[in-house]
C-alpha cells in the first residue's frame, strides 16, 4: 500500500498546470469610441471631455476608463449575445456604458470597481469569469475555503461490499496540487473499497479552482487508454482576442515537448474563419447572431494520459457516480464534462456557468483597476454554447429527492432488474 501512494504522489507531482495565466494588455490609445444615449453617433473622449460641462470635465479619469471598458469588451469579449439571452438584459454594452455614465460622481477608484462589478454580475450574469480585480484567478465559491479551512473528508460506506460514497475534497480543486494528507486520505479509502460495485463520486459542493489533481485521482487511474477531448473554440478579431490565442498557441507548443500528463491546450492547426469552422465541424446548432460577431474557429484539446500503478476505481466506467449540480462552475464544470466523456454516470442538477476559457486581463490605466475576462466561446460538438448550455447529467434529479438519493435509487432498480 505505500508503495502504491508513493507511486500516485509522484504522479501528481508530474501533472502540469492548466496555463490559465494572466495577460496584462494595456491600451494606451488616446482615441477611445464612445457612445452617445442614442447609440447613433460616436466620438472620442477628448471630443467628450471638450463638449462636457465643468462637472464632468472633474470626472474625466473615470470617463476614460468606461470608454476603454466598453470598447475593449464590444471588441474582444464573445458573450454579449449569451449575457442577453440569459438574462434578458437588452443591448448589454449599451446597458452597461449608460449605467456607469449616469453614475459617473464617483468618490473613489474603489467604488468605481465596485460599481462595474455589480453591473458585471447583474447584466453578465458571471459569465466566463469577467471580473474587477479578482482577489485570486480561480475563485472558489465555498467560503470555508476562502477562509483556508478544509472541509472534513467524510467517505461513508453505504452498503458493505457493494456501495461507497467519495465526496470529493475541495483541496483537490486548488490552484496547486491537494495537499499530501488529503491525497493519502483518499487514496487509503479507495483501496478499502476495493472490489465494490459502485462508487459515488460527489462533486456538488465544489466551485471551482484547477482541475488538474481531481482528474489525477479520480478519472486518470480509471480509463483504460488516454483520453482525448475536444472542444470547439472561437475568438473575436479584437486585438486581446488574438494576442490571447496566440499566447496560448505557444504555451501549447512548449508542451508538446514536455512530459505532461494532463493539458488542456489549442490544437496547433490553422485559424479557420468562424463560418467555415462552423460547416467543417457540422456545428448545427450553433447561434447565429453569435456568429456574426466571431471571427475565427479553432480546437482545443484536453489530453489525460492513462496511468498503472495508482489505486483504482471500480473498472466499470458506468458504475462510477458522479452528482453534480447548480453549485458546480468552471473547472467543476469542465471536470465533470470529462468525466462524461471517461464514461462516468452523472446525477443531479444541470450544472452552471464559467465554462470558458482564454482568460486575459486588461488594466483601466486611469483608475489602475484590473478587468479580468475570458475570450474563448466555447461550444460542444453540436454548437451550443457551454456558458449558455452547461453540462447536463445522465439522470435528473427524481421529484422529491437529491442526487445521492436519486442514484441509489437508479442502483436499486438495476439491481432488481438483474
Amino acid at each position: 500500500m505505500k508503495k502504491i501512494i508513493l507511486m500516485f504522489f509522484a504522479f501528481l507531482l508530474l501533472v502540469s498546470c492548466n496555463n490559465e495565466s494572466d495577460l496584462d494588455l494595456y491600451n494606451s490609445s488616446e482615441l477611445v469610441s464612445y457612445e452617445t444615449d442614442s447609440i447613433t453617433q460616436r466620438y472620442t473622449v477628448q471630443q467628450l471631455l471638450e463638449n462636457a460641462t465643468t462637472d464632468w470635465r472633474d470626472e474625466e479619469n473615470f470617463l476614460y476608463d468606461i470608454n476603454l471598458l466598453v470598447q475593449t469588451l464590444e471588441e474582444n469579449f464573445p458573450f454579449i449575445g449569451v449575457a442577453e439571452r440569459i438574462t434578458g438584459v437588452e443591448n448589454p454594452i449599451d446597458t452597461l456604458q449608460n449605467r456607469l455614465f449616469h453614475n459617473s460622481q464617483y468618490t473613489s477608484n474603489h467604488e468605481f470597481a465596485n460599481l462595474i462589478e455589480n453591473a458585471f454580475r447583474n447584466i453578465f450574469f458571471n459569465l466566463a469569469h469577467l471580473d474587477m480585480n479578482p482577489p485570486y484567478q480561480f475563485r472558489t465559491m465555498n467560503a470555508s475555503l476562502v477562509h483556508n479551512e478544509p472541509i472534513p473528508f467524510e467517505p461513508k460506506i453505504i452498503e458493505e461490499g457493494k456501495i461507497a460514497l467519495l465526496p470529493i475534497p475541495p483541496q483537490f480543486f486548488n490552484r496547486t496540487s491537494a495537499d499530501p494528507f488529503s491525497m493519502r486520505e483518499v487514496q487509503n479509502f479507495i483501496a478499502q473499497i476495493q472490489g465494490y460495485e459502485h462508487v459515488i463520486l460527489d462533486l456538488r459542493r465544489i466551485g471551482g479552482g484547477n482541475f488538474d489533481s481531481s482528474i489525477a485521482a479520480f478519472i486518470a487511474p480509471n480509463i483504460s487508454e488516454p483520453l482525448i477531448f475536444q472542444e470547439f473554440t472561437f475568438i473575436t478579431n479584437g486585438e486581446i482576442a488574438r494576442n490571447t490565442y496566440e499566447r496560448q498557441l505557444e504555451i501549447a507548443q512548449s508542451n508538446r515537448t514536455s512530459n505532461t500528463m494532463i493539458v488542456r491546450q489549442l490544437v496547433d492547426s490553422p485559424l479557420v474563419p468562424a463560418v467555415d469552422f462552423v460547416e467543417q465541424h457540422n456545428l448545427t446548432n450553433m447561434n447565429q447572431d453569435d456568429l456574426q460577431n466571431l471571427a475565427y474557429g479553432f480546437l482545443l484539446e484536453t489530453t489525460i494520459t492513462n496511468t498503472d500503478g495508482v489505486v483504482r476505481l471500480p473498472l466499470q466506467a458506468e458504475n462510477i457516480w458522479l452528482l453534480i449540480g447548480s453549485n458546480n462552475f468552471s473547472a467543476a464544470t469542465i471536470f465533470s464534462q470529462i468525466a462524461k466523456e471517461a464514461g462516468f454516470t452523472l446525477v443531479g442538477q444541470q450544472a452552471n456557468n464559467r465554462n470558458s476559457w482564454g482568460r486575459a486581463s486588461f488594466r483601466l490605466p486611469r483608475t489602475n483597476n484590473l478587468v479580468v475576462m475570458d475570450t474563448f466561446y466555447i461550444t460542444d460538438n453540436t454548437g451550443r454554447n457551454t456558458e449558455e448550455f452547461p453540462i447536463e447529467p445522465h439522470y435528473f434529479n427524481r421529484p422529491g429527492m437529491d442526487a445521492l438519493q436519486t442514484t441509489l435509487a437508479i442502483i436499486a432498480e438495476r439491481s432488481e432488474n438483474e
